[in-house]
């Protein structure tokens, strides 16, 4: 019989490589000897291909034969390896389940492994490995710097598992080893894997448990490694509570200057970080939040988001909205002389860190900010793919985002034996959304993890995983909470109530019933008292002294008469673009200044404006234009919602174009959204180049004279740039364009595209940036499948890749800014897709605009990047 075989050891395989016959080495060692020889020296390949040769000891199987007798022949290479120590497993029989990560998932997959009933052979022997000692109950992590006991939030793992059979150990992983991708024969059995250890360790497992959660990922600008400080971990928040008690000594006895602290990203993580540190300085400090987005928290219950706001704009914090960070760096001494310190508990000197901002959206201006102390809330980075073996490094399949591809039973796909929950798993739900890495997520799939576990074991059928949202909490303070049921629609509790109810629930969430009670008494004996004043003090705060009653009546009636305004009630808003109201009425903001067609003094272009077919164009033509001259098809950006050729930027800017170039221009009047959705801004530019390609309906003299149709280009800037590649795509249908027109090709300057899957840097994005993105793109479209549409994300799929990869365009030119945020990665993304696609053009050059920003170039066309951008643009029309 083979090794370990036993029922619990022969789940369904996947298809994949076999062992041939030749690959499995025999011996006349007996079993139990087998298992008296834990390493063996050297090395041997299976007879798979060599991405996949992994060492010998992870393949402990025996074939079967009619004697019993089988094994492992000793490698016959004579070179000697230094055997790796092997964790000695207490059983031999019993199935091994290791589990890498210690924290919602992992810790709560253990202990519910342990409270299932087994059969006394089958119950599995259990390792729980992490890098810290200490399991955190990270909800409450945010409570270390408002006076809560480590222990109370941060118990030890020995402690929590001393009364079960769990093995912990302390260390970090290493590498992934799996083998359960391979297809065995009948009747052979193996390991599920390996995994390999910092420390040198190797772990031999029958299942494994990947929940290993995310990273902080902070290098995302320049000085944010350096000088910002995550806060994810127990180390990370013990080491920004000694950082505000150095600056809390040092401002002591002074009245100023204020303790500055700045916080970036304003999702969950922040607007706690923002309240609680707030509440905590008082008067003596100020904390300024910075957000890309122009609300907080935008993913949170609207009554959650209300509770935080109305806390936030009460306390001395500085909500900078609608920005983002470009550099960090240290002052200089000069500036900052007097805050030297030579406190033992700081590293080095304290000086005051300079944050660099630039605005999200239009219509704001740059700043410069001062803080003692910056604290980064935005981004985390999956530890798996560092995991996989560099033989083979797609062993696991992951998403973009570094997260684990799994099934609906939380097995990994193509691994039957290896589980993934938590941060690790990217598990979506029933409308095909990727579920959001919390807590309660993970609280529910360890407890599905530990089930299907057991019915894998016991050769029962695994449930698949359903995620039941039950809620969303967040502190805000001491004792002030915001708590939002989902199974109670519309109820938030707030304020000393929402906190009762918050420290409640996750008292009973604590991992093990020892541990409830004492962190129970704790609690109840530390704020039962200021509880209970606080709720007293609200109550006498809810009723407000009386007021004339003609006053009450004339304010009650205007603000019951605000609120029943449909045409002063915001349905939605796209800053900075605009706001739709409830009437349907659609307020454009900034300013709506047009500039009339003519002759440009500056450069001598001469415009006009002309219907084309059923669209509208404002053509240029250059200054002494004389026979054929190339002709460039141009589409404005403003995210589908703004913008038009008589803006006052984008005609200036075509009126440089056509002078440097010496082409016409044709700058398209397309449909905005959302009074016309997509397709309507795609069908006016297709109408605008038929009408441009046949010479204007043969009536237009200036392309009767002068336009060479041999070399056509398509142009445009962001949300413009996405209509000119769609437009590209439409010109690759046979007969779409007249005989002898030729698209010689397509430049494309800070283009928008999305996906819902995030691409490069992207993986640093707030959840929050994410949904800004899905609900302004179905804002702008009739009809979409969401981020994935292909005329968003045009090289989502394999068939849209195909489609993307025809475009009849002989060059494509792509050009990036250094400090577009948004969407840097997404040009690079189709830079890279464009040239691995098939496309049988040529890809130029990856043009990229250093230290400014998105669209700079309308406002800054005379600068040193907005000319050396121009010049490349110039370049491509005339080669």
């Amino acid at each position: 019989m083979s090794c370990r075989a036993s029922p619990w050891i022969r789940p369904s395989l996947p298809a994949g490589p076999r062992f041939p016959t030749s690959a499995r080495p025999r011996s006349p060692l007996g079993i139990r000897n087998l298992w008296k020889n834990p390493i063996l020296k050297g090395s041997w390949t299976l007879g798979v291909p060599n991405m996949f040769a992994l060492p010998s000891r992870l393949f402990r199987c025996m074939a079967s034969s009619g004697s019993g007798d089988g094994g492992f022949a000793r490698p016959t290479s004579t070179d000697v390896v230094t055997p790796l120590p092997l964790y000695s497993w207490p059983d031999k029989q019993r199935p091994r389940v290791c589990i890498l990560g210690g924290g919602f998932g992992g810790l709560y997959t253990a202990l519910r492994l342990e409270s299932l009933v087994w059969p006394s052979d089958k119950k599995p022997q259990v390792v729980l490995v992490d890098q810290s000692d200490r399991f955190v109950f990270k909800p409450m992590l945010y409570e270390l710097l408002s006076g809560v006991d480590v222990w109370e939030i941060a118990p030890s793992f020995t402690e929590l598992l001393k009364n079960t059979s769990v093995q912990f150990v302390r260390d970090s992983v290493k590498l992934l080893r799996p083998s359960d991708h391979f297809r065995r024969d009948p009747g052979e059995s193996c390991t599920g894997g390996v995994v390999h250890l910092e420390s040198g360790t190797v772990i031999e497992y029958d299942w494994l448990v990947l929940a290993l959660g995310a990273e902080a990922k902070i290098d995302v600008v320049p000085g944010s490694a350096e000088y910002a400080l995550p806060f994810t971990t127990l180390e990370d928040a013990l080491r920004v509570e000694s950082k505000l008690k150095m600056l809390e000594r040092k401002r002591f006895g002074k009245s100023s200057p204020t303790i500055e602290v700045a916080i970036v990203g304003l999702g969950y993580s922040g607007v706690e970080l923002a309240a609680t540190i707030s509440e905590r300085l008082k008067n003596t400090g100020t904390v300024k939040a910075i957000n890309v987005q122009t609300t907080i928290c935008p993913t949170a219950p609207q009554g959650n988001r209300d509770a935080a706001l109305k806390v936030l704009e009460s306390r001395n914090i500085q909500l900078l909205l609608g920005y983002f960070v470009t550099c960090i760096k240290e002052a200089s001494t000069s500036d900052d002389s007097s805050s030297t310190v030579t406190d033992s508990e700081v590293d080095g000197d304290h000086k005051k860190l300079i944050l660099d901002l630039q605005p999200a959206e239009r219509g704001l201006k740059g700043q410069t900010l001062e803080a003692d102390l910056v604290l980064w809330t935005v981004g985390s980075t999956s530890q798996i793919p560092r995991l996989q073996p560099p033989d083979a490094p797609y062993v696991i399949p992951l998403n973009g985002r570094g997260q684990v591809e799994t099934e609906e039973t939380l097995q990994v796909k193509g691994h039957p034996r290896t589980f993934a929950i938590g941060d690790s798993a990217a598990l979506r739900d029933p409308s095909g959304k990727l579920l959001p890495a919390t807590a309660q997520v993970a609280f529910q799939q360890a407890d599905f993890a530990g089930w299907n576990l057991w019915a894998a074991i016991n050769d029962r059928p695994l449930l698949p995983f359903r995620f039941q949202n039950l809620g969303e909490m967040m502190t805000l303070g001491r004792n002030d909470a915001a708590i939002t049921a989902s199974f109670i629609e519309g109820l938030t509790l707030e304020g000393p109530l929402g906190h009762a109810a918050r420290k409640l629930v996750y008292c009973l969430r604590m991992p093990t019933d020892e541990h409830r009670v004492k962190v129970g008494i704790s609690w109840f004996t530390k704020t039962a008292i200021d509880s209970l004043a606080s709720v007293q003090n609200a109550v006498a705060n809810s009723f407000p002294p009386p007021t004339p009653m003609a006053d009450s009546t004339t304010n009650s009636s205007a603000a019951a008469a605000a609120a029943m305004d449909p045409d002063s009630e915001v349905a939605f808003d796209f800053p900075p673009y605009l706001c739709q109201y409830k009437s349907g009425r659609v307020h454009r903001l900034g300013s709506a200044l047009t500039v009339p067609a003519g002759t440009d003094a500056a450069t001598g272009v001469v415009s006009k404006d002309i219907r084309a077919g059923p669209a509208s164009v404002r053509i240029y033509l250059p200054p002494g234009a004389t026979g054929k001259i190339p002709v460039v098809v141009y589409f404005h950006g403003g995210g589908f919602v703004v913008g038009s050729p008589a803006r006052p930027g984008t005609h200036n800017y075509l009126n440089d174009l056509v002078a440097r170039s010496g082409a016409i221009g044709v700058s398209v009047y397309y449909r905005l959204a959302p009074e016309h959705k997509l397709p309507a801004a795609y069908d006016d530019a297709w109408a605008a180049l038929r009408w441009a390609v046949t010479l204007g309906d043969g009536e237009e003299p200036w392309l009767l004279d002068h336009a060479d149709l041999s070399r056509v280009f398509l142009a445009g800037c962001s949300a413009g740039a996405n209509i000119a590649h769609n437009t590209a795509v439409r010109a690759s249908a046979p007969g779409a364009l007249p005989d002898g027109v030729t698209l010689r090709g397509l430049a494309l300057v800070h283009p928008y595209f999305t996906g819902s899957e995030a691409v490069g840097g992207e993986v640093a994005f707030a959840p929050e940036i994410r949904g800004f993105m899905e609900r302004t793109w179905r804002f702008v479209v009739s009809e979409t499948v969401g981020l994935d549409d292909p005329r968003a994300c045009p090289f989502v799929d394999e068939a849209a890749r195909k489609v993307a990869a025809g475009i009849p365009c002989e060059r494509v030119l792509v050009c990036i800014a250094e400090n577009d945020v948004l969407l840097k990665e997404r040009g690079l993304w189709y830079y890279r897709e464009l040239k691995a696609s098939g496309y049988a053009g040529e890809v130029e050059e990856l043009f990229e605009s250093k230290g400014v920003d998105h669209a700079f170039h309308f406002d800054k066309l005379d600068t040193e990047e907005g000319v050396k951008l121009q010049e490349r643009l110039v370049a491509f029309i005339k080669a």
